[in-house]
């Protein structure tokens, strides 16, 4: 089969892992793989000139990494069958986008999905549960090596250290909010780094300033795929706030760097994060319970080390062969006719 991958464009450091592993490991399979990047625009604009430049014309199939209405369109229009890889849930989008992704989910012939939570989300957009396939999530930067020295750094920082990172907008805003109310119930002390921006950053500005945080919270902004990991590695802990993702990438990202996760009790989390054993959950809207984890994390002995090293024997679990090889399974799964 000839497979025509399209990659992400907004994939850390710039290079679509999956595409790459699917093209590395497709001949294995005695297929044949190649990527070709879309361009931006107007999704018809863009699938029209997709299309006057023969897109797919010889290729069996193509891969869609992430929601790229103009490779959907033009795959359909060359008469190609089109395989979309999901990761967002697409929670808090409007009624208006969200309208336009479930018609476009609609329209693939099968969809990559990275938990069982995102794939009940999909099959309540109304796509058939025949089209859909859960497909592991991986990745590969593992910093086992590094994981002694995280752990004596650490050790040694000034106060404990917590990061918690997304997008700021009204859906996520409850639960960063719940983050500085678990920060603020502690005596101890603690600070906070959030990472990332939105439309609901102010709120949350406002939020710790009215629960009197002052230096005991820093908001970085966005930042870099590389420079978030590093803050992840001299972490003593990564709180996932919303759980509202179809998988939760930076808790995994966390645990490769060996910073121990927190993580709300929702979503795909649970499939993640086995409480106690390579994470602590907490239930949403619980400051509580997260500040109680908190101060478990920084009370008890050996605790931080066992679930750094469980962490990084689940990031190990993640691997492209597995993903690569189910991704392979599902494509071959169309039954298409090569030609």
């Amino acid at each position: 089969m000839r497979l025509l991958l399209i990659p992400d464009p907004t994939s850390p450091n710039g290079e679509d892992a999956f595409c790459r592993e699917i093209v590395k490991r497709a001949p294995a399979r005695g297929h044949e793989a190649r990527m070709q990047m879309v361009p931006n625009g107007p999704s018809k604009a863009a699938a029209d000139l997709l299309s006057s430049q023969g897109f797919a014309l010889d290729s069996d199939a193509v891969v869609i990494n992430s929601l790229q209405p103009a490779a959907l369109i033009a795959a359909k229009a060359a008469g190609k069958p089109a395989v979309l890889r999901l990761i967002e849930s697409y929670a808090g989008a409007s009624a208006e986008a969200l309208a336009e992704v479930r018609r476009l989910a609609a329209d693939a012939d099968m969809l990559l999905l990275p938990s069982r939570h995102m794939a009940g989300i999909v099959a309540g957009w109304g796509v058939p549960e025949a089209r859909l396939r859960v497909i592991p999530y991986a990745y590969d930067q593992i910093f086992a090596q590094q994981i002694a020295l995280v752990t004596v750094r650490s050790s040694r920082a000034r106060g404990f250290t917590v990061v918690t990172a997304g997008v700021i907008d009204e859906a996520a805003l409850p639960g960063f909010e719940t983050v500085l109310s678990g920060v603020a119930r502690l005596r101890m002390d603690v600070h906070v780094t959030v990472i990332g921006d939105g439309p609901a950053l102010p709120a949350l500005k406002d939020r710790a300033q009215a629960l009197l945080l002052g230096e005991r919270v820093t908001f970085l902004g966005e930042l870099p795929h590389p420079k978030k990991m590093e803050y992840f590695r001299s972490a003593k802990a990564f709180v996932e706030p919303t759980g509202r993702q179809g998988f939760p990438s930076l808790a995994l990202h966390a645990l490769s760097e060996g910073c121990p996760v927190l993580g709300v009790r929702a979503g795909a989390l649970p499939e993640f994060i086995r409480d106690g054993e390579n994470g602590l959950l907490f239930a949403p809207g619980d400051a509580a319970g997260l500040a109680e984890h908190i101060i478990t994390l920084n009370t008890t002995p050996g605790l931080s080390l066992r679930l750094i090293a469980e962490g990084v024997r689940t990031v190990e679990r993640h691997s492209w062969d597995a993903t690569a090889a189910a991704a392979l399974d599902a494509v071959e799964a169309l039954g298409v006719k090569t030609s």
